[in-house]
């Protein structure tokens, strides 16, 4: 028996002994990877909780003018809400860059263009764009009136493949890619292109946010998950239409938007009214508008180019941007912006202030009975000085003894007043890219701005000289035919610049990368909220 139990405990002895050198050959453990193990298992939601959710990041913009158009209109939206893409959009050097089409090429007389497309890319309503997709925008594009201009040389669009386009023209034209750039081929998704006339049933793109809904001026979008670039940095836009701009910088002080982000949005002298606040960065953007005086050139006095001319030197466009824009703004030395550096001539000075000879050319060519009417559209005066420039004028006009009157209205009478030609001189504001644009717009004959701004004017050496430009593929021999055509414009005065705009905008503290262009768009894409 007690053999028997000595031999019992002397096997437990000899198992536990094995266990323990056993234990001690294996890899120690780490206690503090247990205790890690135990803090995740506990941190981890159990199958009755749920994993706290992110706040919505959400960002509201306010701009002084309304970015709903309506189905009817070439984009529906405004390019800024980053709801629709197009195939072509210009770099810093208004050179053409590849957005939707990856890779832009020319044949080698300049009438066929291919554009590769990117792939991977889809609409906000799932349909895939592609060649085929990106055809059909080209042929309503072709056909709207806001955009027909653009491809009024165009003979056929083809889908090569899947993700091949090409467009074919009736001439060679270089600048085709600057032509139909941003606004002119804008890509939507087939589904809401009316299969008879232009119009958008509504506006879905690829952009990184999809339109929600509209009301009570505001623009409401939301993050498109799916974009082909990965997912924006918000969840929602707001897009605030207001459009007295006192109320607008009370709004961003009030920390009722995010951001004051636009052409125009925040004027000159309200400037002090935000610097030095600390929640606030002020930014400012050379971009590609100009603002311009122009003439109703079919009716006196204002059909004599000396009496035009006259009247362009008595602006003194130093003082003007001095004084009325405290320095947010470039003297006009050129019909064309100045950051179209390519095209213009240094050595050439133009629309120079020289008060002494206007008044020598009014005094000869007036009769000295007439009244001149100042025509002053309310809503650009909200964004830029209108008013003062108007006033400013009818300042210089009575020094000389000249009758004028300034009529400010509202745009829709604006639009109707002017396309009547009810009116002799009014000031607006103009974004132009390729210098093709300007004078294709604003001096050909039967042009779209030169008739819907009842400016109405026609010359022969224009015409020839713009139809000879838009064709020549030799970019120097371009260069000095538009190098011709400032100075015919500058001789006839039909419009004269006053000065180019430099926007100033303003953004809250936790608002990041929200910065716009020289097209005054914001890529919204990159912002984010802290």
């Amino acid at each position: 028996m007690f053999k028997s139990n000595f031999f019992k405990m002397f096997f437990s002895i000899a198992v536990l002994l094995m266990f323990v050198w056993s234990a001690g050959c294996e890899e120690a453990e780490d206690p503090l990877e247990d205790l890690e193990e135990e803090a995740a298992e506990e941190d981890e939601p159990t199958a009755d909780e749920e994993a706290p959710e992110r706040e919505e990041q959400i960002l509201t913009i306010g701009v002084g003018r309304d970015f709903y158009y309506g189905s009817e209109n070439r984009t529906y939206l405004h390019g800024s809400t980053n709801v629709w893409e197009s195939l072509v959009y210009l770099d810093k050097n208004l050179e053409p860059e590849p957005w939707l089409a990856e890779n832009i090429t020319a044949s080698e007389d300049g009438k066929t263009w291919t554009f590769e497309l990117r792939e991977g890319v889809s609409f906000h309503d799932g349909h895939s764009f592609n060649a085929e997709a990106a055809k059909f925008n080209i042929v309503r594009l072709s056909e709207h009136p806001e955009t027909a201009d653009s491809y009024q040389h165009m003979e056929e669009v083809r889908a090569v493949d899947t993700y091949t386009l090409e467009i074919e023209l009736d001439r060679p034209l270089p600048a085709f890619p600057v032509m139909i750039s941003y606004f002119s081929s804008a890509m939507f998704s087939p589904e809401v292109i009316e299969p008879e006339g232009t119009d958008l049933k509504a506006p879905v793109g690829s952009g990184p946010f999809k339109f929600d809904d509209y009301g009570e001026d505001r623009i409401y979008l939301e993050v498109y998950r799916d974009y082909w670039k990965g997912e924006p940095g918000v969840d929602r836009v707001t897009f605030h239409y207001i459009p007295d701009e006192g109320t607008r910088v009370s709004a961003l002080q009030a920390g009722e938007v995010d951001a004051l982000a636009d052409v125009g949005i925040i004027l000159p002298e309200q400037v002090p009214e935000l610097e030095g606040l600390e929640e606030i960065e002020l930014k400012t953007q050379k971009v590609l508008t100009s603002i311009y005086m122009f003439f109703q050139t079919e009716s006196a006095p204002m059909d004599n180019p000396e009496v035009r001319k006259a009247i362009s030197k008595l602006l003194d466009r130093e003082e003007l941007v001095d004084s009325l824009l405290d320095g947010y703004g470039e003297p006009a030395r050129a019909v064309i912006s100045p950051l179209a550096e390519y095209w213009l001539d240094d050595q050439v000075s133009r629309y120079d202030y020289d008060p002494q000879e206007g008044q020598r050319l009014l005094e000869e060519n007036l009769d000295g009975d007439e009244e001149i009417k100042i025509l002053v559209n309310s809503s650009w005066a909200a964004r830029w000085p209108m008013s003062s420039m108007a006033q400013y004028l009818h300042t210089e006009l009575d020094k000389l003894g000249i009758q004028s009157e300034i009529e400010t209205i509202e745009m829709g009478a604006y639009n109707e007043m002017v396309g009547q030609g009810d009116f002799h001189i009014s000031f607006c504001p103009w974004t132009g890219q390729d210098p093709d644009d300007f004078f294709s717009s604003w001096i050909l004959t039967g042009a779209g701005f030169n008739r819907s701004r009842g400016v109405e004017f026609s010359n022969e050496d224009a015409d020839r000289l713009i139809e000879k430009a838009v064709q020549e593929m030799d970019r120097e021999t371009r260069r000095d035919i538009y190098l011709e055509l400032q100075d015919l414009v500058e001789e006839n005065a039909p419009l004269v610049p006053v000065y180019h705009d430099l926007t100033v905008y303003g953004v809250r503290d936790h608002v990041s990368n929200l910065d716009l262009d020289f097209n005054f768009r914001a890529n919204l894409y990159k912002v984010h909220l802290e």
